[in-house]
């Protein structure tokens, strides 16, 4: 089996027609069909059910696509590893991550490796848990930041700090001056949340059951930015996790009583796969950042 077979599958898989693929891939029809039906021999199964001009995939095909194309971005991952080692000033880094994330770990680290590789394009895919293992696993971002435990697998993990929730209320709110507070004294406050899709909301969520309230939930949205927006405007407070939460001029962060149970921070990377040199420096500098 060479990799040219495997380029033919999945140019016909994606087409569903043999000749759309050789046009793609700018050869004969009669070609990607010869190399086709040699790649099902090889592999002793059907992958496609030939229909008239078009195909469809078989129950094989539609299998062996999800590692045909696994196999081919193994090998574009080896290459971009390569490049990046042998020149150091150019390549791509591609970082999955979560928006509570963004302030204090990615963007210092992401502006770190510029500084010291300017070459470098970075490619940032922010998102759910769920968007960040997937785009890890499938070997469509180098590295990942997100919460441990991971629900997929395939992922190896490096933790990176210990978190937990806080309150975070505007300068002007009149528990900005107190060290702690309950949530239980919130009950009647408007909260601004992280949707739902979001892993930090469902800690959240999983701290109000505990404490038996039902919050008074004003707005949710994707980016915790817009989240600290609305809490800076006076509109509302949040809950988010406190290391992700810097202290500024507009904003306050108070500790939640009794403490909530602590959540960890991890490095994400594909099980087996190679680390470009520029996935490890980024690596170092969410570590140093993590430390401090």
């Amino acid at each position: 089996m060479e990799l040219r077979h495997l380029r033919y599958f999945l140019a016909a898989a994606e087409g569903l027609h043999f000749g759309r693929a050789a046009r793609r891939l700018h050869i004969s029809q009669p070609t990607v069909s010869q190399q086709i039906r040699e790649l099902e021999e090889e592999l002793g199964a059907e992958l496609f059910e030939r229909r008239g001009r078009g195909v469809r995939l078989t129950p094989a095909g539609e299998l062996f696509r999800t590692y045909a194309s696994r196999a081919l971005e193994d090998v574009a991952a080896g290459g971009r590893a390569l490049d990046a080692l042998a020149r150091r000033e150019v390549g791509e880094l591609r970082v999955a991550y979560l928006p509570s994330m963004t302030a204090s770990l990615v963007v210092p680290a992401v502006a770190s490796v510029l500084r010291k590789h300017p070459g470098v394009r970075v490619v940032a895919y922010e998102g759910t848990s769920r968007r960040v293992e997937r785009l890890v696993v499938e070997g469509k971002a180098d590295i990942g930041l997100g919460l441990l435990p991971v629900r997929s697998p395939g992922i190896e993990t490096e933790p990176l700090f210990e978190g937990r929730l806080a309150l975070i209320v505007p300068r002007q709110h009149r528990l900005a001056k107190e060290t702690s507070t309950s949530l239980r004294d919130l009950e009647d406050e408007p909260f601004a949340l992280l949707s739902r899709s979001l892993r930090a909301r469902g800690l959240a969520d999983a701290l109000f059951a505990r404490a038996r309230m039902s919050p008074r939930v004003v707005l949710e949205a994707d980016a915790v930015a817009t989240v600290l927006a609305v809490v800076r405007a006076g509109l509302a407070i949040t809950v988010l996790p406190e290391p992700r939460v810097e202290q500024s001029d507009r904003l306050a962060v108070v500790a939640l009583r009794p403490a909530p149970p602590p959540h960890v921070a991890a490095l994400f990377f594909r099980q087996a796969a190679p680390r470009s040199p520029l996935a490890v420096g980024f690596a170092e500098e969410a570590r140093a950042l993590a430390t401090r």
